[in-house]
């Protein structure tokens, strides 16, 4: 009896897993099953029609979806997805797709917060730069910090932070600026500085800030609120670096007289495309492109700002770049957050700013990875006493045991001789510092850590998995359908021929005009012309030429257009011989000489374009015919009421 019953279980639990498999797929192709999601997924990403706002059906959706795996199968039995150009290429979308998993967005978000707060002002500020690589070896590193410490002590003793800066910065610009980089805001300095001008209260000196140009002392001189952006046009007379005083007094001469016509009522776009030396926007009446602080020269973004009222002129202005005068055209605030905080996240996705997201994701996946470093294996570490790093005597020449774990990450043990590969790789046999060895094994460790997740995304993610298949299967139907359809139309000058042949009445002319009409402004006109045109020596020894040249002698009063009119070609053609209401008004005074040609089949060389689209379409026909006849399509019809029921 118990074995009865056990027997009698195990067969419920059968007939279970059956009934649930058979809601887990809409359709199988060749045994394989396709599951009900994509399916889901795939009709309610596509089933509006962009064009006309039409629903598919469940149907003919279904009808399309198993074309487009078939189409997916037939590429993969060309060997298409195993070619090297489709994997590399696929590789280069995933990891694309891949990159929004692979921060931390919540970091993110803060950072996008941020940066939106610190829109809301501008910052003026001046800087001294001790100039340091990149990759600078520790000692390197101490040494310029002290430098910039102590010019920092020598500005807090009370020595002008301009006269310090000209002796003793790094920047060239200081020459010319004394340091001064003017009003900037957010994004127009690199993020490190950025945050020590605006965590820096107006008139103080921030410590030393590393950058990737090395280390800034900052001076904040002002911050106001943001002036948001303006667009305005410009009439500019340059002037030459090199010009003498002579065109400097001829330029402003010419630029007051320009100006002053302004003020008469002379058209400022006329002017700028008159006597502009900016060509570019002189072309379009002067306009500039939209622009806010620290874009352009500061005397020309005073006087842009300045204006009051949209339509308003400056008076003429003198840049670095010659003359100028200023008209407002428009001006806009800071836009609230919740228009601008895309265009912020991928401005953060671009900037330095990445890099934190990016570093507190790997800081974020070690903690729930278990990550635990050997800390006797490490390629190199830094002796605190020495102040320098200290290379592991096997990494100099590269010999002994690499086999010893170099770090340990969810459950995988990462061996030296992978860091070892990837550092012989890294710098391809050059000679390298111990540092330099300490900032290639940090890469390392990321990089591994990032590729662990990104094994394990389609896991986490479905919206991931299914994205990454779209791309794939979308990549191979493009490769399959040009090599069965497009390119193959293309090249099948026979095939396209004799499906022309058979299909010749579908390439068909509708009835069509051909000749001459006259139109004439005026009734005066009219009756002139059609005295001209009635005579038998029109065509002959009277020209077109010649009747346009008597009867335009003092103005344009007859324009003639002539050729082989379609119906819709011309509006005063479907109205003299189709009848057809002209939308242009008042016009009677038309005159025309020509003649109907009746219907007649296209040429293949008329009709080309058309008979490669359609043919194209036939091939497209044969080939989803053979795929049909050649695979063992079955629909889950159980599933396929069920979605119907819900769309």
């Amino acid at each position: 009896m118990r074995k009865i019953c056990l027997t009698l279980l195990s067969l419920f639990f059968i007939i279970q897993l059956n009934a649930q498999e058979s809601n887990d797929y809409i359709l199988q192709i060749d045994g394989q099953n396709i599951s009900k999601e994509e399916f889901i997924r795939l009709y309610e990403k596509n089933r509006t029609n962009l064009s006309n706002g039409e629903i598919t059906s469940v149907d003919n959706y279904l009808d399309l979806f198993i074309n487009f795996k078939l189409k997916v199968l037939d590429a993969k039995s060309h060997g298409i997805d195993t070619t090297k150009s489709f994997i590399n290429e696929f590789e280069g979308y995933k990891e694309q797709l891949a990159k929004p998993y692979l921060i931390d967005k919540e970091k993110q978000g803060q950072l996008v917060k941020e940066a939106y707060e610190r829109m809301q002002y501008e910052v003026r500020a001046s800087h001294i730069l001790i100039k340091l690589n990149p990759d600078a070896t520790p000692a390197d590193t101490v040494e310029a910090y002290n430098k910039a410490m102590e010019i920092r002590r020598r500005i807090m003793n009370g020595e002008n932070f301009e006269v310090v800066a000209r002796g003793s910065s790094d920047d060239p610009s200081v020459k010319n600026n004394g340091g001064d980089l003017g009003y900037f805001t957010v994004f127009q300095m690199v993020y490190p500085f950025e945050t020590a001008a605006y965590t820096t209260r107006v008139n103080d000196v921030s410590m030393p800030v590393r950058t990737r140009f090395g280390y800034h002392i900052v001076k904040v001189t002002d911050k106001r609120q943001a002036q948001g952006e303006v667009k305005v046009a410009h009439i500019m007379l340059a002037v030459p670096r090199e010009s003498g005083p002579e065109v400097e007094k001829q330029k402003k001469q010419l630029i007051n007289e320009i100006y002053h016509k302004i003020k008469q009522g002379n058209d400022f776009a006329q002017l700028a495309m008159e006597y502009s030396d900016d060509k570019g926007s002189g072309r379009n009446g002067g306009e500039l492109p939209w622009f806010g602080v620290g874009r352009m020269v500061p005397e020309f973004e005073k006087a842009a700002f300045e204006l009051k009222a949209n339509g308003e002129v400056s008076m003429p202005v003198r840049t670095g770049f010659g003359w100028h005068i200023v008209k407002r055209i428009d001006r806009k605030e800071i836009l609230p957050f919740d228009n601008v905080k895309n265009d912020i996240a991928n401005k953060v996705a671009k900037d330095q700013r990445a890099e934190k997201a990016r570093e507190s994701f790997i800081e974020k996946l070690k903690t729930d990875y278990n990550f635990t470093e050997n800390e006797e294996n490490i390629p190199v570490h830094y002796d605190t006493i020495q102040q320098q790093y200290i290379l592991n005597p096997k990494y100099i020449s590269f010999k002994g045991d690499f086999n010893g774990v170099l770090f340990s990450i969810l459950d995988k043990n990462i061996k030296e001789k992978e860091y070892a590969n990837y550092i012989e790789h890294l710098f391809e046999g050059k000679e390298v510092s111990p540092y330099q060895f300490y900032l290639g094994y940090n890469s390392f460790k990321e990089k591994k850590i990032l590729e662990i997740e990104e094994s394990l995304l389609e896991t986490k993610y479905p919206e991931y998995k299914y994205l990454l298949m779209e791309y794939h299967d979308g990549m191979l139907l493009f490769e399959i359908t040009d090599q069965m359809v497009w390119s193959k139309a293309m090249r099948d000058t026979l095939g396209m021929q004799e499906y022309y042949k058979e299909n010749r009445k579908k390439y068909m002319w509708d009835e069509r005009w051909e000749g001459t009409i006259f139109l004439c402004s005026d009734k005066a006109t009219y009756d002139k012309v059609e005295k001209i045109i009635s005579k038998r020596s029109y065509g002959k020894t009277i020209t077109e030429r010649d009747l346009l040249d008597k009867v335009n002698e003092q103005s344009t009063v007859l324009r003639i257009e002539k050729g082989l009119f379609n119906k819709g070609d011309n509006q005063w053609v479907d109205y003299l011989i189709w009848n057809k209401e002209p939308t242009e008004k008042g016009k009677n005074f038309v005159l025309y000489k020509g003649e109907k040609i009746s219907p007649k089949v296209k040429s293949l060389e008329e009709a080309k374009g058309q008979v490669i689209s359609d043919y194209q379409d036939y091939l497209e026909k044969l080939w989803v015919e053979g795929l049909r006849s050649k695979h063992n399509i079955l629909v889950n019809d159980s599933v396929l009421s069920e979605i119907k029921k819900k769309y």
